[in-house]
């Protein structure tokens, strides 16, 4: 054995080894174990429209029976999927059982003129108001999906089980971690997008000033801040095994999440485009760092100070930022209540923009530039990989929301349908209690490495 490898599994030394230098996976690979994510929700979704569709009168989403179908199709899947066992198998038992449930839905009623306006448009026309923001299950879903998927990855790391080609990468590369540390600040984003959109007052319409931003942003950021301030306090006085390489010797992901909500408006009051901010924010950074001395400095400068020592997340904040207000850019397209049923459906055409042009900006700095993608210094081409992915996500969310929801017969108006037919239950609890969530899955993380040696575990 390499006298410079720790050998002993128990070692601070050997945790921190272990997850050093690693190359991650292919996109494909990484895309084929994120395709349960899908799969997992249109089978759900297809069940529970077929039981809806028999008897709308006695149907509960909130029974035993569906909250153990829920873990079934939601948690077992992605156990399987992320611990890379049986990932093929898994995938195959997903699709058979979608279109099984899904010829369970009766086919929507026939409509004698095809180019007659939809049954259900009337209800969105009645219930529309300017400024109104009601929940979007495949919204909530969307978020939820990335929220399990990110705590069920910061725990498995710690165990043998969890293969480290999904774990983060060094410097270059792509991996599932990477990908899903980048899908929650652009699923902040998205959801971020409420504050800044105009909101209805006694009747009216009114948008926010820029003081009023960042009041509100900087409420929002305090309490992150502090766990960020806490979470770095314990670390250091456990002595907590920790990679310098990942965010810098002080900082942490809470501090990252944490000065988002107070640049956003300052973003803002520079142009009212969230897209075009974005945009220059990334290409101005990777120009800094392709083409002047920056990027070397990123990559080899000594921890000699302050600035040095934190260096990958002060400068990476730069890209998470962008990524942000893509995510935000998105959110102000889906959030907002469509005023037509047509109007509805033309998101879809939205979101699909938004994918088709994260996708090239990604392949024009991959495969033409050849920047490969750094989720250490949150670099454009990675930054343009998650925006196309999850907005990818988002797109597939809405389709089979659209496409299930189409079979229903009119008067099944959403005003009717009862709790746990949109969201399933574990995920609406994950929704709601986003931040809480997130923060439980780190303390339970750390206290069961404090407790446990996770790497002696044998399963």
């Amino acid at each position: 054995m390499d006298p410079l490898v720790p050998s002993d599994p128990t070692t601070k030394e050997y945790k921190e080894w272990r997850v050093s230098d690693l190359d991650g996976s292919s996109l494909t690979e990484i895309h084929m174990v994120l395709s349960t994510v899908v799969l997992s929700y249109w089978c759900w979704k297809c069940k529970t429209a077929a039981e809806f569709h028999r008897n709308p009168a006695k149907f509960s989403g909130r029974s035993w029976q569906h909250f153990v179908f829920e873990c079934t199709v939601f948690l077992v899947p992605m156990f399987m999927a992320l611990t890379d066992h049986y990932l093929y198998t898994t995938i195959a038992a997903l699709i058979g059982t979608c279109i099984y449930y899904r010829k369970q839905i009766p086919n929507a009623p026939y409509r004698a003129d095809k180019w007659a306006p939809d049954p259900r448009a009337d209800s969105f026309k009645q219930s529309f108001a300017p400024g109104k923001i009601t929940p979007k299950s495949y919204l909530s879903i969307y978020r939820a999906e990335m929220m399990l998927l990110t705590c069920f990855c910061i725990l498995a790391v710690d165990f043998n089980v969890f293969p480290l080609k999904f774990a983060k990468v060094e410097t270059f590369g792509t991996s599932i971690m990477d990908l899903g540390v980048g899908s929650f600040v652009f699923s902040a984003g998205v959801v971020g997008a409420k504050s800044v959109l105009p909101k209805r007052v006694d009747g009216k319409i009114v948008a926010l000033s820029l003081w009023q931003q960042l009041k509100a942003g900087l409420w929002t950021s305090l309490p992150v801040l502090v766990l960020g301030i806490a979470r770095f306090v314990l670390t250091e006085s456990v002595d907590y095994q920790k990679h310098a390489t990942e965010y810098g010797t002080h900082w942490n992901f809470f501090f990252t999440l944490g000065l988002l909500p107070i640049c956003v408006p300052l973003g803002l009051s520079l142009c009212g485009d969230l897209r075009v901010t974005s945009m220059a924010l990334l290409v101005v950074y990777q120009a800094l760092y392709s083409l002047t001395p920056l990027g070397n400095w990123l990559e080899h400068a000594d921890r000699t100070n302050i600035v040095a020592a934190n260096r990958e997340g002060i400068f990476s904040f730069v890209g998470y930022l962008a990524m942000f207000l893509l995510g935000m850019s998105l959110g102000q397209e889906v959030l907002p209540d469509a005023p037509t049923f047509k109007a509805r459906r033309m998101r879809l055409v939205s979101v699909l923009g938004v994918w088709t042009t994260a996708l090239i900006s990604f392949f024009l700095f991959s495969f033409v530039l050849g920047v490969e993608p750094s989720r250490r210094f949150a670099n454009a081409p990675y930054c343009f990989w998650v925006a196309g992915f999850n907005a990818a996500m988002l797109w597939v969310f809405m389709v089979i929301e659209e496409d299930v929801d189409s079979k229903l017969p009119p008067q099944l108006a959403r005003a009717g349908r009862p709790a746990g037919y949109e969201v399933p239950v574990i995920l609406e609890a994950i929704n709601v209690n986003s931040l809480t969530t997130f923060l439980v899955a780190n303390l339970l993380t750390g206290a069961i490495n404090m407790q446990v040696e996770t790497l002696l575990c044998t399963t």
